[in-house]
């Protein structure tokens, strides 16, 4: 759809068109006429139905128009809601967000906001309240017994909803109605939230602890610049257990005094409910959660207690940033460094990044917090861009735990890889023996990587990837994690009928195996996405494991950062190597990360922490700086490496993405892109020399989802350059006709595989 010739609108002209960005893939907003019987319901951020060439199509409205298009003008058809989904605040935002990541704005909004344009109304419940009688009126007579109970229940308890009052007088509904029209009590339907905590066990208001004189530093600073009402970036740099959260949490109370709104993000859907529950302990139920895990209705009601003012503060995972607060003092942005943040389909942005544009909008503190701070964070804090906090001490009674590292070289398995080395099976023993926890953490699903024919050499893999299938021996099948494809284990292979079919790699299913085999008394449990598909699970195995009801709990990185087990003394590393070797830049950083946060697991309480990581590679930095607990050390060899390589922090990337069938169009695809966007570059004379083209080339994922991938990667020194070049390329690309080749840019992408 072609942008029609627009002239600027004269100020002061009547308000009667408006500026609507549709759910087409489109860059450019519409403008429509908001007929009269529309004015009264109209607001920014209302959704709305337009008419778009042949159809009808749902969009959001941004504000008065202004521009006037030179073509006719059509009618908005309805305003779907009154009340709006956003305001006038976050139009920039989302106008920056459409250019900075090149996506459609009305796509963009299609994708962010809670359930859908065309959503209906907020849920209501019936409600009964007595009627005080006026004065000097007649007592009420002939009342039954259980009609003057119900009287007096309301006078002592104050309104009442009719399904409570159901539980307490069952099938008292007849009886109200009666009381209704005598007027003796009001029956009125008031909007019922749906609250993703109203489950949880509720807990007394807590006073704030009092803070360690690093912590009050710390808090005093933060507090500082929310009272500036100037953007003020930070940086929370504090080792695990240190009371980064406690920090925030009193941040949160100066904001609140300021009569400001406080929005806290987290990487995990997991991590947001125990943080949100503090929220509520601490400052009552003006606290909402926002995350994909609760259902779309529940969280499209949070987000109009948000509209309506009913909260203060917003707890939430990667999608929360954009909760419409209007009033923000404080962002936090918690776990900063962790890939979560970057979404991964559609509009493809980072969320620690918006939040800190969105901080810069509304003139509020935004604060950065890890224990393992992303390394271009960590640049920026350095160069000035963030105040740096250092929380170098923990609050728990234990130092941080003793880090050794098992050299798999010198503890090899009996036929092959040792899953429990000598070393790692001695210290579960003395943990067991002595009533405490432990955690072994490797970041992989499933009992066996890969399945492969010992005499042809045949791989088991996903005919929709390019990608080996992964051996699920509860499930006994075979299974891709890419696309969910799954299939029979096979008694042959299938290419030559050998029955020599060999199972090699280990995931964490296999590691419960090998605990329970070795450890039979002791209560073992698993967390990972097989074992708790939604967040619900995950919360379950997590809890029980605090309440002391697993010995031994086996994970992923669901298991690494944010929680808080004061019996954990042990914590087991079973494949430290696991992403060092990824054919990523950041690889050696991702490994430090995980490394770093889950041995933060140990030592929490009472008893010393030791953490055992086995490992291949002892030797390398990289675990070097883990057992030192040397971040500043390893910060300075990965940004040597990246500034010799030109990587991040000293370029900004992207990443063109070509996908679709068959191969070879798809690569033709990308070829004579790449040669035209080189073209139009060698005319650039300014830009050509700040910005390098590296490929097209299939990437290491070269088949996703039945669908082939070629990609081109283009480095920047500045960011300037790279939103002019993306600029040219999407000018310049024209899907090949009859064709299914898609085109997704991906800005400051997290993986490049």
């Amino acid at each position: 759809m072609t942008r029609p010739k627009a002239v600027r609108r004269p100020p002061g002209e009547p308000g009667d068109l408006w500026e609507v960005a549709v759910a087409l893939p489109i860059f450019h907003t519409l403008t429509y006429r908001l007929p009269e019987d529309l004015k009264e319901k109209a607001r920014v951020g209302s959704p709305v139905r337009v008419p778009a060439k042949r159809r009808v199509v749902t969009g959001y409205l941004l504000g008065p128009a202004r521009e006037t298009p030179e073509v006719a003008i059509r009618s908005i058809q309805e305003v779907l809601d009154p009340l709006p989904r956003f305001g006038p605040e976050l139009v920039p935002l989302f106008r920056w967000l459409a250019d900075y990541y090149q996506y459609p704005l009305g796509e963009a909004l299609d994708h962010l906001i809670p359930g859908s344009a065309a959503s209906s109304g907020p849920r209501t419940e019936a409600w009964a309240a007595w009627q005080p009688q006026p004065e000097g009126a007649t007592p009420p007579r002939r009342l039954s017994a259980k009609a003057q109970s119900i009287i007096a229940y309301l006078q002592e308890n104050g309104p009442t909803s009719l399904q409570d009052l159901n539980r307490i007088f069952p099938r008292c509904s007849p009886i109200l109605k009666r009381l209704e029209a005598r007027s003796l009590v009001a029956l009125e339907h008031r909007a019922a939230w749906r609250d993703p905590l109203a489950n949880q066990p509720p807990a007394p208001e807590e006073a704030p602890l009092k803070l360690s004189p690093d912590q009050e530093e710390a808090r005093a600073a933060i507090v500082e610049g929310i009272r500036s009402r100037a953007f003020s970036p930070f940086l929370l740099h504090g080792v695990t257990a240190s009371g980064k959260t406690e920090v925030y949490l009193a941040a949160a109370q100066a904001t609140l005094d300021q009569e400001r709104q406080v929005l806290v993000l987290l990487p995990e859907i997991a991590l947001t409910h125990p943080v949100a529950l503090a929220f509520r302990r601490r400052f009552g139920s003006r606290v909402a959660l926002l995350h994909s895990g609760i259902s779309p209705a529940a969280r499209l009601d949070q987000w109009r207690r948000i509209i309506l003012g009913q909260v203060d503060i917003a707890v939430g995972a990667r999608s929360a940033v954009f909760a419409p607060l209007p009033r923000l003092g404080l962002l936090v942005v918690d776990e900063e460094h962790d890939p979560a943040y970057k979404q991964e389909g559609g509009l493809l942005y980072q969320a620690r990044d918006v939040a800190l544009y969105r901080g810069k909008m509304a003139a509020a503190a935004v604060v950065l917090v890890s224990a393992t701070p992303a390394v271009a964070t960590f640049f920026r804090a350095r160069e000035g861009k963030y105040r740096y906090l250092n929380l170098s001490r923990r609050v728990t009674p234990q130092a941080l735990p003793d880090i050794h590292l098992i050299s798999l070289r010198e503890h090899r398995g009996g036929r092959g890889l040792a899953v429990i080395s000598p070393p790692l099976a001695t210290a579960l023993k003395e943990t067991l023996a002595q009533g405490e926890q432990a955690l072994l953490f490797l970041n992989r699903r499933g009992y066996a990587t890969v399945l492969f024919c010992l005499f042809c050499g045949h791989v088991c893999q996903c005919w929709q990837c390019s990608v080996a299938l992964t051996y699920h021996q509860t499930r006994d099948l075979l299974t891709c994690h890419y696309c969910g494809y799954a299939e029979p284990l096979p008694e042959r292979c299938p290419q030559c009928q050998s029955t020599a079919i060999k199972r090699y790699g280990l995931g964490t299913e296999r590691v419960e195996a090998e605990i329970r085999k070795l450890f039979p008394q002791a209560r073992v449990a698993r967390l990972d996405r097989d074992t708790a598909p939604h967040s619900g699970r995950a919360l379950q195995v997590l809890e029980e494991f605090a309440q002391g009801r697993h010995d031994i709990l086996v994970g992923t990185q669901m298991i690494t950062k944010g929680h808080h087990f004061p019996r954990v003394t042990l914590v087991g590393v079973i494949a430290g190597d696991q992403h060092l070797f990824f054919p990523e830049y950041h690889a050696g950083e991702r490994t430090y990360q995980l490394l770093s946060q889950v041995a933060g697991r140990s030592g929490r309480g009472e008893s010393p922490g030791k953490v055992l990581i086995q490992t291949y590679h002892p030797d390398h930095y990289v675990f070097q700086a883990v057992k030192s607990q040397d971040y500043q050390g390893f910060v300075e060899q990965e940004l040597e490496a990246r500034r010799q390589s030109g990587y991040p922090p000293f370029t900004r990337l992207a990443l063109a993405r070509f996908s679709g069938t068959p191969e070879d169009a798809v690569a033709r695809a990308a070829t004579n892109l790449t040669a035209a966007l080189k073209k139009a570059l060698a005319r650039e004379k300014n830009l050509a020399p700040l910005i390098r083209v590296l490929g097209p080339a299939p990437p290491g994922l070269a088949r996703l989802q039945g669908r082939f991938r070629w990609q081109l990667l283009l480095k920047s020194y500045g960011r300037p350059p790279l939103v002019q070049v993306l600029k040219l390329l999407r000018q310049l690309w024209t899907p090949p006709p009859k064709s299914q080749i898609d085109l997704t840019l991906d800005i400051d992408p997290m993986s490049l595989y």
